[in-house]
């Protein structure tokens, strides 16, 4: 009994010593390494001018206009919980020589798709292509640090491909290693430890592993009910939303409508800083996921933010425009340096970077008066009541314009041929919407009979072809083309009113200024097209000022945003309106220094409910599972499985334990929510366990990557055996003597 008093008290100080030394490290380092395959080397024809094109598999390429186009790759570190950055060291594995003579590709001029905007030719810049310095020279450069619910992520920009542009060498790296070191720092107030974020993080992040840092106790408080969307509006509108929040909650997902005068006592003084402090609280006590703002921008206001940026080189943009994810981006503040530009790349904790990882994905109903009010709740509700398997949910259009003689892609068809079945043009890959499943209706004007680039007004498709075809009803309108305020799609806000379609769309369109919600003149065409109407589209993007495209390439600043958005629904499998939109975003985060790409992320507003899941047609994910690697006969293991379906749905589970059983299936759980099932192995051996998941309508996933258990003869079963054979040796031997 000593014996084990001392065994059991040692153990005790160990463990003692182990969390102490864990509590105590305030420092500490995580490095990360980045692999690259040998680079593919092209000749293109840009302007009857031949060039190199460097293609490297899933990196992006970069530069600014007249600069040489170089692949670069985006790095998202995760950090150790309550760390932050202190020093980045970067060092490459092996450098190769591709050979010389390589005359790169420049980077063309960014063209917006506003009306009467003439740009000048694309040129090289002669100091860059004349220098015998490497190009761009740094292994790397730092985005920034961003929070995603108290997780930490590094952004950086790594450059595996160096040029020299006076002999025309390139040279790639075999490996580039990054090494971080950290420094602790506070808690961060908005961490909450649910599993929801831990998925979301690890889709987020290059080094998943670091998770485990993060512990399960949670530092925010929040109420035993919670809820998930938050409408928050004017008490005169208020009683419009109900209904919403009525199919919302009869779908599962909480809903709680607030106002102004839950902010303050004297609503018309509420700042857009009041309602991010509201914002901030009802995430922490009531841990929400989603804004809607009920009214227009004089109504509820918005937050200006201030961007600037060089377009083709030289033309300097700057401007302030309404952004409302600012609500949803809690971290830090947005004016550290306390003058009037909010936004500014300086304006974050400290003089960095702003927060551009949202906490709480933000939409907005535009609407003036009770009749806006219930054209949108309507339109809303008949999209998420629509029947999972209605035809009209297959129906696609695509629009594209004449977009100006600027080079070889001159029209927004060829833009948006990207969005099909997805893209590995111009340097990265991106999935698109699968034209196997989908009726993809293409209205191009490049591709439309007696088009003349001359006469493009009078010879390319119209307002009526567009109009035709929407009357039908379909469920994505996505457009490529001229806009401004009150005009988009080849039609004025007078028109809007011409549709009469029965079913409700979601539009996409790149067109400048289209989204601009504090136009004075009138209301813009995005507020026309989503409230004005009892037809029209449930919800939509829009830019809020000048969109931007490359007139040889597919990858213009405007462009890489709406290819990742449908590569977040298609792709990632990331179905929610709000989600996918800041996917699209964040996706695109170590870009932000490129010429327009701070300016493109800032504009992209959602008119409509950021918690609306698209109906799209996928099983579930493929499970993640966890649980014990070695146990012993005889004895009950519990193990875990996750995953989410692509529209909310309900989950049920299905376990394999590889020994020729299988559980039932289990549930039905809650999109995300988290399953356990214990399983007893009788014999000694080696299985691989996997599950799988089904949704309500019986699709099922893949089966997960297995995970193997070794199971060993149990010691209790050993003992019991020996016990066994020694109780019997004595009976027998008891039993002889009575005979005798």
């Amino acid at each position: 009994m000593r014996k084990l008093i001392t065994i059991s008290i040692m153990c005790i100080f160990l463990l003692s010593i182990i969390s102490v030394n864990a509590e105590d490290k305030k420092e500490g380092s995580i490095l990360v390494k980045y692999k690259f395959d040998k680079p593919e080397v092209k000749k293109i024809v840009v302007n009857e001018n031949i060039y190199d094109k460097v293609i490297l598999e899933d990196v992006t390429n970069f530069g600014n206009p007249g600069e040489p186009l170089i692949p670069m790759k985006g790095a998202y570190i995760l950090l150790p919980k309550n760390s932050e950055v202190k020093d980045i060291e970067v060092s490459h594995g092996k450098i190769i020589s591709l050979g010389k003579g390589f005359d790169l590709e420049p980077v063309g001029d960014l063209i917006t798709t506003s009306q009467n905007i003439r740009i000048k030719p694309s040129t090289s810049t002669k100091e860059t292509y004349a220098s015998s310095e490497m190009y761009p020279g740094a292994l790397y450069s730092k985005v920034g640090t961003y929070y995603f619910r108290g997780y930490a992520i590094l952004v950086l920009t790594l450059y595996p491909v160096q040029y020299i542009p006076s002999t025309g060498e390139l040279l790639y790296y075999t490996d580039i290693i990054v090494n971080v070191e950290t420094s602790q720092t506070d808690d961060n107030q908005f961490y909450r430890a649910g599993e929801k974020d831990r998925l979301e993080v690890l889709n987020k992040v290059d080094n998943p592993k670091v998770l485990e840092t993060y512990d399960e106790n949670k530092l925010i408080k929040m109420s035993q009910e919670g809820y998930d969307l938050l409408i928050l509006t004017t008490s005169k509108l208020k009683s419009g939303f109900r209904p919403l929040k009525t199919a919302h909650e009869n779908k599962g997902l909480k809903t709680e409508i607030k106002t102004l005068n839950d902010i303050s006592s004297n609503p018309d003084s509420v700042t857009a800083e009041d309602i991010r402090e509201f914002v901030r609280n009802e995430y922490t006590e009531n841990g929400i996921e989603y804004l809607l703002i009920g009214g227009d921008k004089d109504i509820v206001p918005t937050k200006m933010l201030y961007v600037s940026g060089y377009d083709e080189d030289t033309w300097f943009y700057e401007d302030i425009m309404p952004v409302d994810q600012y609500f949803g981006y809690l971290d830090g503040p947005f004016n550290y340096d306390g003058d009037n530009r909010w936004g500014e790349p300086n304006d974050g904790d400290n003089g960095g970077d702003v927060d551009l990882f949202a906490e709480v994905y933000v939409g907005r109903a535009c609407v003036d008066n009770v009749q806006d009010v219930n054209n949108f709740v309507q339109k809303t509700i008949s999209y998420l009541n629509t029947n999972a398997g209605d035809e009209y949910l297959s129906k696609v259009i695509l629009a594209g314009e004449f977009l100006g003689e600027y080079g070889t892609l001159n029209f927004g068809g060829d833009l948006l041929d990207a969005l099909v079945d997805g893209s590995d043009r111009d340097g990265f890959t991106t999935v698109g919407i699968p034209s196997n499943k989908y009726d993809i209706t293409k209205i191009y004007d490049r591709d439309w009979p007696g088009f003349d680039p001359n006469n493009s007004w009078e010879t390319g498709w119209s307002m009526t072809d567009l109009l035709q075809l929407v009357n039908k009803n379909i469920h994505i309108l996505h457009h490529d083309g001229h806009s401004n305020y009150v005009y988009n799609m080849k039609m004025s806000n007078d028109y809007i009113s011409e549709f009469t379609n029965t079913k409700p769309f979601f539009a996409y369109s790149v067109g400048c200024m289209a989204g601009g919600f504090d136009y004075s003149g009138d209301d813009c065409f995005a507020e026309y097209m989503t409230v004005k109407t009892s037809s029209g589209a449930f919800a939509g993007i829009w830019n809020a000022r000048y969109g931007f495209f490359w007139a040889d390439r597919t990858d213009g600043d405007s462009s890489m945003y709406a290819r990742q958005f449908y590569d977040a629904i298609f792709g990632e499998k990331i179905t929610v309106l709000g989600k996918a939109n800041q996917d699209s975003k964040e996706d695109n985060l170590h870009l932000l220094h490129r010429s327009m790409m701070r300016w493109t992320n800032y504009q992209l507003n959602i008119f409509g409910d950021p918690s609306i899941i698209f109906h799209i047609s996928e099983p579930p994910e493929k499970p993640k599972i966890e649980g014990p690697s070695s146990g012993n006969a005889g004895e009950t293991y519990t193990y875990t499985a996750v995953t989410t379906e692509p529209t909310g749905e309900q989950i049920y589970y299905k376990f394999n334990w590889g020994d020729n059983t299988e559980s039932d299936w289990l549930g039905p759980f809650n999109s995300g929510e988290m399953v356990e099932e214990s399983h007893t192995w009788n014999s000694r051996g080696t299985f691989k366990i996997k599950a799988k998941a089904k949704d309500i309508n019986g699709e099922e996933s893949e089966w997960s990557n297995p995970i193997t258990i070794s199971v060993s003869k149990s010691r209790s079963v050993a003992i019991n055996h020996i016990m066994s054979q020694i109780f019997t040796e004595l009976f027998q031997r008891f039993q002889s003597r009575l005979n005798v």
